[in-house]
């Protein structure tokens, strides 16, 4: 990463910050209901209107607020990623060490602005569209559309909820310093990790069945159960996934108490 010369970002720099954050709560998720995920993307579109809306009467909210409020969101997603480490995937790695290293690259590449943050996040949505696709294409064969049947037991996540406000906060906080065309980048922020969710929850239903629903993250059995030629479990390319997309996720949040403090100074 390289220092940001300016503090503005192009619309699609913000899409690309918008997708990360939403798509790093999605695969953290471990529910694969339907009716959590309409819930979830529900009320994104409702709160992304209301920003809209608050936009266009230049009605501002308190930029330290909306800040807080984010880092907090991304606090919440590296809390999930560190128990999801913790329980499922590493139980014999130190919560300490894991958080130190989020926290140290985190802070670095934050300081260097929102606009080199959006850089490496584009090649990291790059890298985790190819790792996903992996993981769904090569599970095809086994899938099952029997499997996909509404289960009456799925239930509604607040927490899920109130994780996928990120979207709408992201947007307050940024789209000032966009440059241009800011309403398509809420757009496709919006659709992009939807859409990308849909796909692996489908994914999960039609591959797992009933049993979709005991398991702690099964997005991660999805990668688990992925075949590419001669390697099998790919699970590995999960984490990386994550751990990538989250290492964007928290730098963005630190830039954004950055923009701040240059929008306060004399």
């Amino acid at each position: 990463m390289t220092r940001a010369k300016t503090n503005t970002i192009s619309s699609g720099q913000l899409a690309c910050l918008l997708v990360v954050s939403r798509l790093t709560g999605a695969l953290l998720n471990d529910s694969v209901s339907l009716v959590q995920f309409a819930c979830e993307l529900a009320v994104t579109i409702v709160f992304s209107i209301l920003v809209l809306i608050a936009e266009r009467v230049n009605f501002r909210v308190n930029k330290i607020f909306l800040a807080a409020a984010f880092f907090a969101l991304a606090a919440a997603d590296c809390v999930s990623y560190i128990s999801f480490t913790k329980i499922v995937a590493h139980p014999e790695v130190p919560v300490a060490v894991i958080s130190v290293l989020i926290a140290a690259f985190s802070l670095y590449a934050g300081l260097l602005g929102s606009e080199a943050v959006a850089r490496f996040s584009a090649l990291a949505l790059l890298f985790a569209a190819a790792c996903v696709l992996v993981a769904v294409i090569t599970n095809i064969p086994a899938m099952r559309v029997e499997f996909l049947k509404y289960n009456k037991a799925e239930k509604i996540d607040v927490l899920s909820l109130v994780k996928c406000l990120d979207v709408p906060v992201i947007y307050a906080l940024f789209s000032p310093h966009t440059a241009s065309k800011k309403g398509r980048a809420l757009l496709l922020g919006t659709a992009i990790p939807y859409a990308v969710s849909a796909g692996a929850i489908i994914s999960c239903r039609a591959l797992l069945g009933k049993t979709a629903y005991i398991y702690s993250s099964p997005i991660f059995a999805l990668f688990q159960l992925a075949k590419a030629g001669s390697f099998t479990k790919l699970d590995i390319m999960y984490i990386c996934t994550v751990l990538v997309l989250l290492f964007c996720e928290v730098s963005l949040a630190v830039s954004a108490f950055k923009l701040l403090k240059r929008e306060v100074k004399p």
